[in-house]
């Protein structure tokens, strides 16, 4: 089983092995107090089943709060954003695309290898550069803090 990676604050790993399945992707996600996932939108489409925790899911125009055993269906271009305002790390089996699973492989990080604290300027602008070459819509500062999101 693959290692967990940091794709920018939440730990991802790789259920399915990609270059046997091309169908879908399978993968257990851990997502820390205090973290949050900006407003975003993709052409694969997610769902996740929340395994443990608490964390606050916003799709289409508002927040709600999702807890173990609640699904959370986000579909393809839908915008949407993450976050974990409790003091536990949440823990989802999210499935998605083949595609997907690849650009959390392109982005992400072996865990043991980041160091605390925000991501460098480096990491961000390979996150930013790999999001745009897969086609990503990545919310502005003003389009977060619409939805109560600061950035800063």
């Amino acid at each position: 089983m693959s290692t967990f990676l940091d794709v920018m604050g939440p730990r991802i790993q790789l259920l399915t092995e990609l270059s046997e399945n091309r169908d879908y992707s399978i993968m257990k996600a851990e997502v820390p107090p205090g973290v949050i996932v900006p407003v975003h939108s993709h052409g694969d489409r997610e769902t996740f089943v929340v395994l443990s925790g608490e964390l606050e899911a916003f799709t289409e125009d508002s927040w709600k709060a999702v807890k173990a055993g609640d699904t959370v269906d986000i579909p393809e271009n839908v915008k949407h954003a993450w976050r974990n305002s409790s003091n536990e790390i949440v823990t989802l089996l999210v499935v998605s695309t083949v595609r997907m699973g690849e650009f959390f492989n392109e982005i992400g990080r072996p865990v043991d290898t980041v160091p605390p604290g925000p991501p460098a300027p480096d990491v961000l602008q390979h996150f930013v550069e790999v999001a745009i070459a897969y086609g990503y819509w990545l919310g502005t500062p003003d389009d977060n803090a619409s939805i109560g999101i600061s950035l800063g």
